[in-house]
Order: structure tokens, then sequence, then C-alpha cells
């Protein structure tokens, strides 16, 4: 068998479209590439088992465009295959949607209008003519744009393309990516196979044509190679993310908590967890809502990953309109408002049940298990934002658990006077409507804790203190899931 078409024919084994009856929807520009797959999987078709039909999409941004759209359906019929021929104007879309780059734009645009041709014809994935060349220069775009270990994958053989509304996906399959573009061209030439050149690919304001013709050929200066260690480091990288997906799906159930429009992430579990697999646990939660990680970069999950250690009631935006948000022992990924409250209720008001002895005392109420226990020489260190160490001194023999209420005022910690309580949640940036389930701690003298926050100035242990005489209130609140 030919050699590309040997490849070819290898890829569709490896993805499993060899036998039985598989439709494919066949991606045709009518440049060498995209006309070695066609006729690849044209001369594969009967020991494959496998049905085509050609797409062509006129993005009508060149003057070339109308004779393209001409010539994929001048050879559709030639080779007696089904064809749809598309037109769209990418440009609009991008100002429509608020996509910063065409080339973003016409790749959604030509994603969308396969997906809905394939889904038309009962077509079992999109065959796609992405080279070797191609994968080399997305992993160096990817280098460029400081990708993770995700984007050193550059393109997958098969993967799932999703609409950005997430409402539509199809299946890719790339049977190229084991072939050069010379290796392309040279098959065409060999057979008399007529292709077209867009003028487009020599255009230096897109991205990849500038790493195509300025970078590539700079960097072979010092390894003449340069395309094949790229793609070994995809290859690489393919098989190092297969395996730490595995290590991720294997603490998945454990730490997660599938919502109806979130998913919830057991904190603990989560710091746990090597960095990498953090955030690649963070990764995957964001896809499973998103649809995709188009838009996710590394300095997103880096930041989601430092936030995730924060104090609760805490929350940041993320792109497609995702929100993070920190709980008491968990984080909740959602949309926006759709994200659930993080606190449990409390509608009433509680009396704290205080140790006698260094004994310790618990008080269940509803959403919470509060525990108190007397301390001598208390480390006032504490990293857990649901413990705390009060002056035994300071907070008096009664205390009482509720939510704020007006004019309520507080003394945080470090600051010589009180201020309104809603000014120091506006300044914790705890959302508005998350302020009316936020445990305080109460004394006689007022508030000597903003549970998960931060604890009263006055009710702090003091510098200096200790000895066996030295005794301290410490307070744990964990939360009783329903």
């Amino acid at each position: 068998m030919e050699p590309v078409e040997a490849r070819v024919k290898a890829s569709l084994e490896r993805a499993g479209y060899v036998g039985g009856d598989n439709l494919l929807v066949v991606a045709l520009s009518g440049g060498p590439d995209s006309m070695a797959l066609l006729h690849s999987l044209l001369n594969l078709r009967d020991s494959a088992g496998l049905r085509l039909h050609v797409a062509h999409l006129n993005h009508n941004f060149r003057e070339e465009a109308e004779e393209d759209a001409r010539f994929a359906s001048a050879v559709s019929d030639q080779l007696g295959l089904p064809a749809t021929i598309g037109k769209a104007d990418p440009v609009a879309y991008q100002r429509k949607m608020g996509i910063s780059s065409f080339e973003e734009a016409a790749r959604e645009v030509r994603y969308a209008f396969l997906t809905e041709v394939a889904e038309r014809n009962g077509a079992v994935a999109l065959a796609l003519g992405h080279t070797a060349d191609d994968l080399a220069e997305t992993v160096l775009m990817h280098v460029i744009r400081g990708s993770g270990i995700h984007g050193l994958r550059g393109m997958e053989e098969v993967s799932t393309w999703r609409s950005r509304e997430g409402d539509r996906e199809a299946v890719l399959i790339r049977p190229l990516l084991d072939v050069m573009k010379s290796e392309t061209a040279a098959y065409c030439r060999q057979r008399g196979i007529a292709f077209r050149e867009d003028p487009g690919n020599r255009l230096l304001r897109f991205t990849r044509n500038r790493v195509r013709h300025e970078l590539l050929p700079a960097l072979e200066s010092y390894n003449p190679r340069i395309k094949d260690a790229l793609v070994r480091l995809a290859h690489s990288s393919a098989m190092n993310v297969d395996y730490l997906e595995g290590e991720v799906a294997k603490v998945w159930p454990t730490l997660t908590e599938q919502k109806d429009h979130s998913i919830v992430l057991d904190s603990g579990i989560l710091a746990a967890l090597h960095p990498l697999l953090r955030r690649m646990t963070l990764r995957r939660a964001y896809q499973q809502l998103a649809g995709d990680t188009r838009r996710l970069e590394e300095g997103h999950l880096k930041a989601m990953e430092d936030f995730a250690a924060g104090p609760p009631g805490k929350y940041m935006d993320l792109p497609r309109g995702l929100r993070l948000q920190t709980g008491y022992g968990r984080l909740i990924l959602g949309r926006g408002a759709e994200t659930p409250n993080p606190f449990p209720p409390l509608a009433e008001e509680y009396q704290l049940s205080l140790p006698g002895s260094e004994d310790e005392e618990v008080t269940e109420i509803p959403g919470w298990r509060i525990t108190a226990r007397l301390v001598a020489s208390p480390d006032v260190r504490i990293n857990d934002p649901l413990v705390a160490s009060l002056s035994l001194d300071a907070i008096g023999d009664s205390l009482l658990i509720r939510t704020r209420r007006p004019g309520d005022r507080f003394q945080p910690l470090g600051m010589d006077r009180e201020k309104k309580l809603q000014d120091f949640y506006v300044n914790e940036k705890i959302p508005r409507e998350w302020r009316d389930r936020v445990p305080l701690v109460v004394s006689e003298r007022g508030i000597a804790w903003v549970v998960g926050h931060r604890i009263a100035h006055w009710a702090r242990v003091k510098d200096g203190a200790g000895g066996p005489d030295c005794m301290a209130l410490r307070i744990r609140f964990e939360e009783v899931r329903q």
C-alpha cells in the first residue's frame, strides 16, 4: 500500500473507523493536504467500509474563494461523491461574538458548518487534513503563548469539538498527523491530482503564517529537523497527559460532586494532590462545564490553584461566564449567578456550649457541628479558616452563633477601631447574596469572630501571653452536609 494511504488507514484503525459502515465528512479546502486525504480515503473506502461526504466552506474573505468553492464542487462531482458547499462571513461572526482573533473566528465558523453537515447526514466524524507540519506549528504557537502540558500536545489525532455555547459537538479525526506536507504534495503530483494553492497561507498578518514562514525557518538554522523534534514533543506530551488524566480520573469520584449547573470540589482532597494533578483537576472541572478549554490559559489555572487555598466566601470570574467560589472546605465552580451559595442557611440564634474544663463541648446546629475546648498556651497561627483561638478573658461567659443584623459593627484583627460589618464584607469581597449566611460568634462585647474570615482585635490572644495559666477558647466549625 502507498505510504500515505497506509498511514491514513492506520489512523482510521486506531480511531475504530475500519470495518462496519462509517460515514465521514471530509473537509475539502482544495489544497494538497485535503486533496491527498480525500483521495486516500476514497482508495480505502471499500476495504475500510467507509462512506464519504465532501464539505467545503467559502469564507468569502479573498478573491479566490469563489473559485475554490467551484473547484471543490467539481472534484466531488468527478469522484461521484455527495457534497455540501457552504458560505459564511467570519468577519461578521468575529464582530458579533467579540473575538479578537480572526483565525479563531474563522475556525469556529468552519467547524460549526462541518458539524452541521455531519449532523444532517449522520456522519460519525469529521476528517480534517492537518499534517505533521501543522502539528509542529501548533506546538510552537502554544509554546509562544505560554501553554502548559496540554498545549504541548498540539493537535490530537482524535478529539471533540464543541460550540462556544456548548450545545453542539462533533468528533474530529486527523488521519494525516504522521504525514508531512511535502509528502501530501508529492502524493498529488505522482497521481496527477490537481489542487489549489491558497494565497492566504502567505499572509504574514496571521500568526500561523509568521510561524511557518519566519520562525520555523529561523529555528531550522539551529536544528534542521526542528519539525520532527516538535512532533516528538507533541507525542511525548500526549502520553504524559493521558497518564495524568488517568490519575485524575481515579480521584475524581471522591473529590467532586456534580450539581445542576456546577461542580463542587473537596478542598482538603484537592490540596493533598500533587500541584500538577491539582491543576489538571481544576482544568477538567472547567472543561466539563465550559465544553472545552479554548479560552482557559495556564495563567488561569495558576490563579485558580492559588485561589483555592484562600478563605471561604470569595469568588473569581473565569472565561466563558464561569465563576469559582470558595466555601467551607470546598470549591464551587459554576455559571455566575447560577453558582450555589456555599454557606448553609442559619435562620436563628444559637447558644454555644462552652467547656468548664479542658474537655470538649459540642454544639450542633442546622448545617454546622461546632466544637469548643480550652487550650493552654495556644498557637495563634492557625491556617484553617474554620478554626479560631479567642482570649478567654475577653469573650466572657456566653457566646452566641448568629448571622448579621442591621447596625452590626466589627473591629477586625489589626485595626484600632470598629467599622460597619457591611463594610468589612465589602472589603473582603464576600458576594452580596452570601452575606446573610456567614456565621458570627458573638459575645456581650460584640462580634468576636466572623467565621472563615477574621477574629476581632479585642478577642485575640495577646502577644507574649503564655504559660500554664494562659487559657484560650479554641472553636472549630465543621459543615454538616446534607
